[in-house]
């Protein structure tokens, strides 16, 4: 492991930083026992002096991540930030690229008034395009079941969809 060389350190003193240095900082911890008994944490390259309530939450808060990270890891979860490279941000996998709402509330809409027309064709209509779409009977099924050739139903299938596509366009 890298052993942490802080840039600088502060301290506090009558309730402001007070910048030292490293070696004035070394030599006040092995010489006095007040100053041993200090809280300071590492950030950003740099030692700071804090309140022991500071300390213990910062700590706590760390450990807390820790924890996060190791139950995370465990999960298999991946956070999108860990994605994130020079040439990728991480949290375009969290962008939806699904439909446009204008196009699927049009989509609805023409279903709407197809579902409508179906539903008044005359029945014999209706059946047919039921059977042949809904419930996908294949053309020579259903003209076995109609006693006419499949060319008989493939003529009026086509007769009904133009039907439906003059309908919905109206």
């Amino acid at each position: 492991m890298k052993e942490f060389t802080p840039r600088k350190v502060f301290i506090l003193h009558n309730g402001e930083y007070l910048e030292i240095s490293l070696e004035e900082h070394i030599a006040r911890r092995e010489a006095d026992e007040d100053y041993q008994q200090r809280k300071f944490i590492a950030l950003h390259g740099m030692i700071m002096e804090v309140s022991p309530k500071d300390y213990i939450a910062f700590y706590r808060a760390r450990r807390r991540q820790k924890y996060l990270t190791e139950s995370a890891v465990e999960r298999g979860d991946i956070s999108y930030d860990a994605l994130t490279t020079d040439d990728f941000n991480g949290e375009n996998v969290l962008v939806d690229p699904g439909e446009d709402i204008a196009e699927v509330l049009a989509w609805k809409a023409t279903l709407d008034k197809l579902r409508l027309i179906v539903s008044t064709l005359p029945v014999d209509e209706k059946e047919l395009i039921i059977a042949h779409f809904y419930e996908n009977k294949k053309q020579t099924e259903i003209a076995e079941q109609l006693g006419i050739s499949q060319q008989a139903v493939s003529k009026r299938i086509l007769k009904i969809c133009a039907k439906i596509k003059n309908l919905i366009e109206n």
